[in-house]
């Protein structure tokens, strides 16, 4: 992964925590809520797309992932204080904001908090809550059950971090292995061959290391954040103003799959609910003119 000083930038808060953030591109600002079990540099996904379409990705290391110390969060109001803290620092007002898959419930709070911060938002693939997180394992009913034991539950997680920072050093060999080809079969169609592309799951899994970042802390980040999924909502997400919400949703989505998107829709009056009926959790990276549309009309 590029150690550009654009990928590894840090803030020091109020409280002495360092905030880990990442820019990519030049244009209209759009902060980036990255995924659960990644980092700032998700955005490297999109790195051609914001050139393209004038736009400047700026993805931020959520508490305990890659450069961001870690902090106990109890509720998911939690992170706003430090995007605020990061846009004033970057002298921003208005921006849109953009997330995939667990960095959507993040985004939807900040939204509905700081309405007049934000021009547009657009989820992909977001989780409603409460969230069975056996739904984004297969539908393992093992996931749910290990999440009721911290133990259980974070020795499953050092043990998907180790097969990512495995699969990280070779991708190539990773992808022909046994362990690869299953990951990549488990994929629907349509997200199996963004999963096939060794360049594009290069960066994805780089982006996982780098959220892995800080090994232990790190995977009781990623416990906490699939315990507040796992809580309904007790942010004011209904009071989102109208027509600022833009969901995407893969019809073919088995990672957060399309009663996500319609549960979320029925709670935020006026939500606008886009399914793509070919495309599955990857859809933000098949759809490109459509989604700078959205964060750039």
């Amino acid at each position: 992964m590029s150690s550009e000083p654009i990928h590894n930038q840090t803030l020091t808060l109020p409280d002495g925590r360092q905030l880990g953030y990442a820019t990519e591109g030049k244009g209209t600002p759009v902060i980036y809520f990255h995924g659960t079990a990644s980092s700032r540099l998700e955005i490297l996904l999109l790195k051609q797309f914001a050139h393209t379409h004038q736009l400047q990705l700026i993805g931020i290391d959520r508490p305990g992932y890659g450069l961001s110390t870690f902090t106990p969060r109890h509720n998911l109001h939690n992170f706003t204080t430090d995007i605020n803290t990061l846009t004033q620092h970057l002298q921003l007002d208005k921006f849109a904001v953009l997330s995939w898959s667990g960095g959507g419930p993040f985004a939807l709070t900040y939204t509905a908090l700081f309405p007049n911060h934000v021009t547009h938002t657009v989820t992909v693939g977001c989780p409603a809550l409460p969230f069975n997180p056996s739904t984004a394992h297969n539908n393992n009913p093992l996931a749910k059950f290990a999440m009721k034991s911290p133990l259980i539950a974070k020795f499953g997680l050092n043990m998907f971090r180790k097969s990512v920072l495995n699969a990280n050093h070779d991708i190539k060999r990773y992808l022909a292995s046994r362990s690869g080809k299953n990951m990549v079969a488990d994929w629907p169609k349509p997200d199996a061959c963004f999963f096939a592309n060794p360049a594009w799951l290069k960066l994805m899994y780089a982006a996982m290391e780098e959220g892995f970042r800080q090994d232990s802390n790190s995977v009781k980040a990623v416990y906490q954040e699939h315990k507040l999924f796992m809580n309904p909502w007790n942010e004011p997400i209904q009071q989102i103003p109208e027509d600022k919400i833009m969901l995407w949703q893969g019809a073919q989505d088995k990672t957060c799959p399309t009663d996500n998107a319609q549960k979320i829709a029925q709670t935020i009056k006026n939500a606008q609910l886009e399914l793509f009926p070919e495309e599955g959790h990857c859809v933000m990276f098949a759809k490109p003119q459509k989604l700078a549309k959205h964060l750039n009309p």
